[in-house]
């Protein structure tokens, strides 16, 4: 189960420690803006193919941004 709350919490923290804002992260992932920030709104759950896409973003793992992991 994708805890949202933890979601929202690390894709806010990915995209402040990358030091960029939410439409550099739409341009260079192909993710519209508006679901990014729905997400990050605590509105709407990401499909995982989008998720995929921002652990490669962020040089990361899935189950850290989902909350699975701490790592």
């Amino acid at each position: 189960m994708v805890n949202l709350e933890i979601f929202r919490e690390r894709l806010k923290e990915q995209i402040k420690e990358k030091n960029i804002n939410q439409s550099i992260l739409a341009r260079e992932t192909g993710i519209s803006n508006q679901a990014i920030s729905n997400w990050i709104l605590g509105k709407g759950e990401p499909l995982v193919s989008y998720v995929w896409r921002l652990a490669d973003y962020f040089d990361c793992s899935m189950d850290y941004l989902l909350g699975r992991t701490d790592y």
